[in-house]
């Protein structure tokens, strides 16, 4: 025990003396005194009422996600092969347009690309309103 303990004497004079400063330094008011008296005659008839311990109210529930919608898991797997099949048709289309040469060949390639790209978009699409979620 490091901090030692002040007798009771000691801390009676320690208040003592704290309300004589305050006291000197703020001059009480009239209108003061009569709520104080009043305040002193209603205490000394009853004893004072326990405190209560502050009540909580409970934490907001966290609004629920609203469930999946039912998938049927054969469509799922169809829509999975799918985008599986183009994503392939993709990558081969890619490297032909790597390796190839030629303005209407690039052109040709290019347009096949984009359609790919837009089935996959769909496909995509059609999995997450499914499932409820990104493929």
């Amino acid at each position: 025990m490091a901090a030692k303990k002040k007798s009771a004497a000691k801390k009676a004079a320690a208040k003592k003396k704290a309300a004589k400063k305050t006291a000197k330094a703020k001059k009480p008011r009239p209108a003061a005194k009569k709520t104080v008296k009043k305040a002193a005659k209603a205490a000394k008839g009853r004893p004072a009422p326990k405190k209560t311990a502050p009540v909580r109210k409970p934490p907001p529930a966290a609004k629920k996600a609203a469930p999946p919608p039912m998938m049927d898991p054969a469509a799922v797997m169809a829509i999975d092969e799918r985008i599986a099949l183009v994503r392939a048709n993709l990558r081969e289309l890619v490297e032909q347009a790597a390796s190839s040469a030629g303005a209407a060949n690039e052109e040709l390639l290019s347009q096949r690309i984009s359609e790919q790209e837009e089935r996959l978009r769909d496909l995509r699409k059609q999995r997450e309103e499914l499932t409820g979620s990104p493929a």
